[in-house]
């Protein structure tokens, strides 16, 4: 991290000093009892002290009623002598009840003899071992991991009642840590602090201000001043070791270990996280070679040397065009957009139409091949068709629903949200959602007409000649393309930070009865609100733009008065590419920015704050719990929003690829950079997470499935409207035969430009400099054929002579017909792969799935053999029993049944 200030180096020496502190606990000060979770608060408002301090002791006291043990640390004994902390213990028996409750999966005491199936997309033989040897830089030293990793048990859900059936060595290992602050957790959640419904959890209370954070705690310092990491140490400095630390970035990811420490839902967001990163070296090494075989052909491609060079046979770069713009915008020359024609076929040629393909099925190929890799985890971690937060309902939903009703499946009553309630509150939620839709949509409008505005003030304000090289550059039409682009980018980023408030307040207002129904609804909206938000612009140039600007003489006008922006005579397709090109890279830009600076600055200014205030207290120990409560909070929704950036991304990287062809190597860069500062940011810079359980990746699967599919759409249509690609090839095949011997593109720009005589211009769209370059008249010339007074524009119109005039030509009808053709057999034989590839790749491998029914059994076959082995045993202890009281030998049977008939008929 580079230095921010002169003054880094008093920082820094002030953090060793406070680092060096005697060292943390995790147990509370008897030494035996382990922290499961630590809640803390200020004493900040004086009016609302006596009721907050009301709510806390009545929730603290239902805490205990519950079961918990609470050890509190005055504020006296804090580094900021202001924050008072409070820490939970939940006690053996909590333990198993809540374990019964919430259906937890725990080891048996058998150990699993089959070995793990190998990864099915290995390749056997000389290539295998060839793949092992490229790929043995990234992988991890695990001999320090092992030690870590858990014991591969058969697992089922706890039952207090078959004790004796699981693993249990001790009360101190049988539990994870994590378990032990996920029960905790949920204890808190459910305890009420006051008389009304709405009076439940810890969240509530967080809310309202009575609590400041509750939290797990971390499991030790992440730094070590040693060298090398002794095999004992804790889990979180290991991560930062093998994981974290930005050493690692080509390193694979330790996912048992982030299991383990962060929770499945944080481990399956990485594990996806890292094969999406994976899969997009493909991309990337395909976009590699057609970009630079694009680089090298821009420049024997027949159309732009006829456009850079006036001297060329056809004189292309000669002509004439008309202005851009009305009044103030003069002809210019076709030369001018020289740097516009080479930047389009860099981004718009034969090699970008096969990558466009290529992109759809790959996205497909990636969706497929990881619902194969998922199911492969959710065994691996036992969490195959398992989800213990699936069906637990929301606090939140239980204290503001008072109707009940009785659950068919349970049996017991639960709250009831009627049909009535949850459609007006549905509709209220869309409505809304739909308006702030249409604020995005007023927000793309707004940039339109600065487009419209600016545009004519660069062309007559910005002297380009005086720029020199910069100016070949700088055109106006480049500069209005950047700067709108950017204004773009702010916008997107400001509604970003509104809508994400008024989601979570929807989402509440519907009440959903799970956390799940809860994060799909959420997911919901900002997905739509983040969709519209980002794409909407380039939907606009990419498909409206060209075609509802008009033609000279019969221009369309914005409100009467402002002409619509027309694209430059190469197309639209530059516009798209620089368009794509800044949103993508300043969107990751600024989101890493927020995700490394950010969370850096103020986990150091809350240090700074408490040692500043205790500097005094030499004898205040730097507990554990202080430091994570200076570390920054992780809420509950914090991973939303690194899949929402990750699902945006997958969407520019696939739904506009024909424009932008380098689009999966900057998303590859950006993602190595994301999973180090992702890991960095868990381990280093923020509170230890919940450790949820979860075992998929959720809605975000039918979000990237949905683009997957709309990109075969949008790159189709891409091609054939925005793209020059068709009417080239009609050029190539039917209409350069009339002109050379042999189908070439020679011609094609002189081809594609219509003729306007230029006295049938309105009397507002009249140039104001109707000669800019002293020829006396405006004149456009062609090889046959002369026209005095016109200028030239793109399109396929008849000329002013001939009748009628400004027709469309049958050239541009042959365009039209080759573009629809183009769409229909792109989509459907593009759709046939993907559905073909979809049904050849099943979701499940069937290996796997023969192997947990197997485990199924087995796992039913140890809890019987379990039972009969008790039975016997206590069948056996009644033998006993009964050879005391009967000296003559009987059979084992007929003892037991004497045993019983001498207990019916003893008079004792």
């Amino acid at each position: 991290m580079p230095r921010i200030c002169c003054c880094c180096d008093c920082l820094d020496s002030l953090f060793r000093e406070l680092d060096e502190r005697p060292k943390a606990t995790l147990y509370f000060h008897d030494g035996v009892r382990f922290i499961d979770y630590v809640i803390a608060y200020q004493d900040n408002d004086e009016h609302e002290h006596d009721k907050d301090d009301g709510q806390r002791q009545h929730y603290e006291e239902n805490l205990e009623k519950a079961g918990l043990m609470l050890e509190r640390e005055p504020k006296e004994q804090s580094q900021d002598q202001n924050t008072y902390f409070v820490k939970v213990h939940v006690p053996w028996p909590i333990l198993l009840k809540y374990a019964e409750r919430m259906k937890m999966k725990m080891p048996l005491k058998e150990e699993r003899r089959e070995e793990f199936m190998k990864d099915s997309s290995e390749i056997c033989g000389c290539v295998k071992t060839l793949y092992r040897k490229l790929v043995a830089p990234c992988v991890l030293n695990t001999e320090e991991m092992t030690e870590m990793e858990e014991p591969d048990y058969y697992t089922t859900e706890f039952v207090r009642d078959k004790m004796d059936f699981f693993d249990i060595q001790d009360e101190k290992s049988f539990f994870a840590n994590s378990q032990r602050s996920r029960i905790a957790h949920r204890i808190m959640s459910e305890t009420r602090y006051g008389p009304k419904r709405v009076n439940i959890g810890i969240n509530n209370l967080i809310s309202s201000g009575v609590y400041e954070c509750a939290f797990p705690l971390h499991e030790g310092k992440h730094k070590s001043t040693e060298s090398k990491l002794a095999i004992n140490a804790n889990m979180r400095r290991l991560l930062y070791w093998e994981w974290a630390r930005w050493g690692r970035w080509y390193k694979f990811q330790p996912l048992d270990l982030i299991r383990l420490y962060l929770g499945d839902k944080v481990a399956i967001y990485f594990a996806w996280l890292g094969y999406y990163t994976e899969m997009l070296f493909y991309p990337t090494i395909v976009g590699f070679i057609v970009f630079i075989y694009s680089i090298i052909a821009v420049w024997f491609y027949a159309p732009t040397q006829e456009i850079c060079d006036e001297t060329y046979p056809t004189y292309a770069g000669n002509l004439t065009m008309c202005p851009l713009c009305d009044e103030d915008c003069s002809y210019w020359k076709l030369k001018t957009s020289c740097l516009a024609a080479r930047i389009t076929y860099v981004f718009d040629n034969e090699a970008t139409i096969f990558f466009a393909i290529f992109m759809s099925l790959w996205a497909t190929m990636f969706l497929e091949f990881w619902k194969r890799r998922q199911f492969e985890l959710s065994y691996e971690w036992d969490l195959v068709d398992y989800d213990e937060q699936r069906d637990l309902v929301r606090p939140e939903f239980e204290a503001q629903v008072t109707k009940e009703r009785l659950n068919p499946v349970t049996g017991d009553m639960e709250p009831y949200l009627a049909a009535k309630d949850k459609y007006t509150r549905t509709c209220l939620s869309l409505v809304t959602v739909f308006f702030w839709i249409l604020v995005v949509i007023a927000a793309v409008f707004a940039v339109i007409v600065y487009r419209l505005a600016i545009s004519a003030i660069f062309a007559v304000s910005v002297d380009l000649s005086s720029l020199g090289a910069i100016g070949t550059f700088a055109t106006p039409a480049m500069l209005t393309t950047i700067t709108a682009s950017m204004l773009s980018l702010v916008i997107i980023m400001c509604l970003n930070k509104v809508y994400e408030k008024v989601a979570i307040w929807l989402t509440n207002m519907e009440l959903p009865r799970t956390q799940t129904e809860f994060e799909d609804r959420f997911t919901f909206k900002m997905f739509c609100f983040q969709f519209v938000n980002f794409y909407s612009y380039l939907f606009y140039i990419a498909f409206f733009k060209g075609t509802i600007s008009g033609t000279p003489g019969h221009y369309t006008y914005l409100f009467g008065s402002w002409r619509w922006e027309q694209c430059d005579a190469g197309g639209c397709m530059y516009e798209l590419s620089i368009q794509l090109i800044i949103i993508m890279f300043g969107k990751q830009l600024w989101n890493n920015f927020i995700e490394l600076v950010m969370p850096w600055l103020q986990h150091k200014y809350r240090q700074w704050k408490s040692q500043k205030v205790s500097t005094e207290m030499k004898d205040n120990e730097y507990t554990r719990w202080e430091q994570d409560y200076d570390l920054n909070q992780f809420t509950e929704m914090g991973l939303f929003y690194e899949y929402l950036e990750m699902v945006i991304q997958f969407g520019f990287v696939t739904l506009f690829v024909a424009a932008f062809p380098l689009a999966p190597v900057l998303a590859l860069v950006n993602n190595i950079i994301e999973i180090r500062l992702d890991a960095n940011k868990f381990i280093c810079e923020l509170r230890r997470p919940l450790a949820h359980k979860c075992s998929d990746i959720g809605a975000w699967y039918y979000l990237l499935e949905f683009i997957g599919n709309l990109a075969v759409v949008t790159n189709a249509f891409t091609i054939a409207i925005t793209s020059e690609a068709i009417p080239k090839l009609v050029y190539y095949y039917v209409y350069s035969l009339d002109i050379y011997p042999s189908s070439t593109y020679n011609g094609y720009v002189n081809n594609s430009m219509s003729y306007f005589n230029t006295s049938d211009f309105e009397a507002r769209s009249m140039p104001n400099n109707p000669d800019p370059f002293g020829e006396g008249n405006i004149t456009t010339c062609r090889i046959h054929i002369y026209y005095f007074n016109t200028c030239r524009y793109p399109g396929y119109l008849s000329p002013p002579t001939a009748s009628p005039k400004y027709e469309y030509t049958t050239q541009y009808w042959h365009n039209i017909a080759g573009k629809l053709a183009f769409v229909i057999v792109v989509e459907h034989v593009v759709f046939f792969l993907k559905r073909l590839l979809d049904y050849l790749i099943p979701d499940r491998p069937r290996k796997l799935r023969d192997k947990i029914k197997r485990e199924h059994f087995l796992v039913q076959h140890m809890l019987f053999k379990a039972e009969t082995q008790q039975l016997l045993k206590q069948l056996s202890q009644d033998n006993e029993g009964t050879r005391e009281l009967s000296p003559a030998p009987r059979s084992s049977t007929k003892q037991f049944y004497s045993v019983e008939n001498e207990k019916e008929t003893t008079p004792f």
